[in-house]
């Protein structure tokens, strides 16, 4: 897998107890999504989540497979989580995934996806050409059709 198929998920957090749980802080559009059979990527080697589950209020756990103590897992506190573009499909929610799959992709002739931030429940997409634009990231705005996500409308932010 190369890198320019791989995209951060999150980092990993300090070991829970004693039997591999690791603390997860992940990007927020995948929290109302079960990770749990996900593959994943932490220094170039591939792990599959065995175990997903909330803990306390907006904290969650993974255990990856194969990981079952406390000393298999400590050292990977602080690392990243990456995931693949093959799970693009896995990951949709409104009509459309997640957006940080496209940042740096053109979305029509004129502009890319410079980036994305979060705002209350709504997700914004930072779009870019000779200068800046800010548009919400929804199906009004957008279309994901064949792994190509496509601006459709600009005419509520000019």
């Amino acid at each position: 897998m190369t890198k320019k198929n791989l995209f951060p998920l999150g980092v990993l957090g300090k070991p829970h107890a004693l039997n591999g749980y690791i603390y997860l802080n992940h990007d927020v559009y995948f929290r109302k999504f079960n990770l749990s059979g996900l593959d994943v990527f932490i220094n170039d080697e591939e792990y599959k989540i065995e175990d997903f589950k909330t803990h306390l209020k907006n904290r969650y756990l993974v255990k990856f497979k194969d990981l079952d103590s406390i000393n298999e897992i400590v050292n990977f506190r602080d690392q990243d989580v990456l995931i693949s573009l093959s799970e693009i499909d896995n990951f949709i929610s409104n009509n459309l995934p997640w957006p940080g799959f496209f940042v740096g992709s053109q979305v029509n002739t004129e502009f890319y996806v410079q980036n994305y931030f979060y705002a209350e429940e709504l997700i914004y997409l930072t779009l870019k050409k000779d200068s800046e634009i800010i548009i919400p990231y929804n199906s009004d705005f957008f279309e994901y059709k064949e792994n190509i996500l496509t601006l459709i409308n600009l005419d509520l932010v000019q």
